[in-house]
């Protein structure tokens, strides 16, 4: 049997040409194979550019697509035959399907995961998480990223468990240092949201926590899982990435203005293409969805092949890991 990842092969900004291609790029080793999901004329059209074994290339139809305009539970409802959602259901329908992949909507994508494929249980809300590189050389765990907009300080509580096991099982960090996204460090900080789930946070032995952590020390590391509600997560993510690209923008227009400048930057590229590399998330993969009962990834909807074939190993990674199953076992003892 040859296990499967399925991909939604028309979601995203860039679908399907650079899914496929993704999806191609990530099964050169015949390590596992995909199955994507969509039009199946466009996707022959789009398999027809490459060299490919076919017992590891499978097409599911799907002739409707959920755009980011729609309302996220109304489309799952209504658009039964989307790419996301016949994705999603297959995941539950066949053995050698053993994770998922969209770059779609966000909303239709955690819709179509709770309702077609399920959470684990114990689960309220599945988390969207994003591993973000920061300034010791790691990475730090941010969510919920933007999956859910109105939280209860028991859905924090259980993004920090999971975000702790996830830590610990993924980067094997053995105690990771757990903060909660705030206005301030001080204790007596942040919204009513934030207030009660620092004191549930705080009481739990199991959590090295840390207390409240500003926006500013996103990348920090001094930090290695940050939760907040998918408004304020969402909010620090996009905020982080805007800054970054502004700040690149600002070096290179005075590299350019400058003669010296310009010689000083050849001098220096190495450490702008490392610079670069770190913080380009086409070479990071994914967001997992933490709390679904299958393998979830959600890609970046700008997302081109490269990161596109990072999110599918990733997914598989999980898999064989057997993520997903260790958290059901942990969280089978931590849950709230």
């Amino acid at each position: 049997m040859i296990e499967k990842i399925v991909v939604d092969a028309f979601g995203g900004d860039n679908a399907p040409q650079e899914v496929v291609k993704g999806a191609i790029e990530a099964i050169t080793d015949k390590t596992f194979g995909v199955a994507l999901v969509g039009n199946k004329e466009a996707i022959e059209n789009e398999l027809a550019k490459y060299e490919y074994d076919k017992d590891y290339v499978e097409i599911l139809e799907a002739d409707e697509v959920i755009s980011n305009d729609e309302s996220p539970t109304e489309a799952i409802r209504k658009k039964k035959n989307s790419s996301i959602v016949v994705g999603a259901s297959s995941l539950n329908e066949r053995e050698d399907f053993v994770a998922y992949f969209s770059a779609g909507s966000t909303g239709a994508n955690l819709a179509a995961a709770i309702f077609k494929i399920g959470r684990i249980k114990g689960v309220q809300r599945p988390a969207l998480t994003v591993a973000l590189p920061n300034a010791k050389g790691g990475e730090t765990l941010l969510l919920d990223a933007g999956a859910n907009v109105d939280c209860k300080p028991e859905y924090l509580y259980q993004f920090a468990q999971m975000g702790n096991i996830y830590m610990k099982m993924v980067y094997g960090i053995k105690e990771p240092k757990v903060a909660v996204l705030s206005n301030g460090t001080e204790d007596h900080k942040g919204s009513m949201l934030s207030k009660s789930a620092f004191e549930l946070i705080s009481g739990d032995d199991n959590i090295n926590f840390v207390g409240n952590m500003e926006a500013r020390d996103l990348l920090s590391g001094n930090y290695d899982v940050i939760v907040a509600d998918g408004f304020d997560g969402n909010v620090a993510l996009k905020s982080t990435e805007g800054a970054i690209m502004t700040v690149l923008g600002f070096l290179k227009a005075g590299i350019k203005s400058r003669f010296l400048s310009k010689i000083g930057a050849l001098f220096m590229k190495k450490t702008f293409d490392d610079l670069k590399g770190k913080l380009d998330y086409n070479k990071k993969g994914g967001a997992v969805l933490l709390g679904i009962s299958k393998v979830v990834v959600k890609g970046h909807g700008s997302s081109k092949a490269e990161s596109i074939k990072m999110a599918i190993k990733q997914a598989y990674g999980l898999y064989k890991a057997g993520f997903v199953e260790e958290i059901k076992e942990l969280l089978k003892k931590e849950i709230v």
